[in-house]
């Protein structure tokens, strides 16, 4: 068994050595393709209405709404954590024929690695939930604002963990692809989530080795959320269950999706 021992490890270099393993499997998991034809009708509005004509994309993992965007006649900048993961991007890119500015950064040193302001900043995928403390997302919040126009859109997703912590579920899924079975899984330990990947090759691959690899995460709650937006200088904040913009409930929803626009700079509140 292929184990990471990341055990007791919290900080960003946990989150980027948990995706750079994850990397070269990483579209398999989350059906890339597929995607595109699901989310490109709910994002097509959102660049149309809000007249997004360049984002940034914080979290980008392997590219999949970095492309869409482009697509979209968005100019995009990707940022992730993770150097692998900008990798598989740049793959991407190259055989695709598309031009994404990509920076490897931590979220609070987006203001002093990207030259902004954007239009939009999409972060998407759960990636707020590696911040482990309440002052690590008031923080990210803080660099994200400082990046928009003023009104500009953030637009966040991360899981429900309203429901999630209501209802504890060990199997959070269970994918079957060709490369093999990725099951994802939960352990409550404390205030944290023990979130887990377990990867059971297909009989055909390579490797017949299972590989299992682990990362904490911390519950990004609603409530909180809203305030730390108010608190670091957004407003006009509205929540949804899905990118489709359906209707939050906290006790059913898959997601908690978020879009908030930035507001002026006199009017920001000064982070401590």
């Amino acid at each position: 068994m292929d184990q990471m021992t990341d055990e007791g490890s919290t900080g960003a270099h946990a989150v980027e050595e948990f995706y750079d393993r994850l990397a070269p499997d990483y579209d398999a998991m989350t059906t890339f393709e597929k995607r595109f034809i699901q989310e490109e009708p709910f994002f097509r509005l959102l660049v149309q209405r809000y007249r997004i004509g360049s984002a940034l994309d914080a979290g980008c993992g392997t590219g999949f709404h970095s492309i869409l965007l482009t697509r979209l006649g968005v100019s995009v900048t990707a940022v992730d954590i993770s150097s692998r993961m900008l990798g598989e991007l740049a793959c991407h890119i190259a055989g695709l024929g598309l031009d994404i500015r990509t920076v490897q950064a931590h979220f609070v040193d987006l203001p002093a690695r990207v030259t902004g302001p954007f239009d939009a900043l999409f972060c998407m995928g759960n990636t707020l939930a590696h911040l482990l403390t309440k002052q690590d997302l008031r923080a990210a919040l803080a660099a994200f604002v400082k990046l928009l126009t003023p009104g500009g859109i953030l637009f966040v997703q991360v899981l429900n963990y309203d429901r999630i912590l209501r209802t504890r579920p060990e199997i959070q899924s269970v994918k079957e692809t060709d490369r093999g079975t990725f099951t994802r899984s939960y352990e409550y330990p404390g205030d944290t989530i023990r979130f887990t990947i377990r990867m059971a090759p297909a009989a055909r691959g390579v490797s017949s080795e299972e590989r299992v690899q682990s990362v904490n995460l911390r519950p990004v709650l609603s409530t909180e959320f809203v305030s730390l937006l108010a608190e670091t200088g957004f407003d006009d904040v509205h929540t949804f269950g899905s990118v489709a913009m359906e209707e939050y409930e906290p006790a059913t929803s898959k997601d908690l999706v978020v879009l908030a626009r930035g507001i002026n700079t006199e009017a920001r509140v000064k982070v401590l």
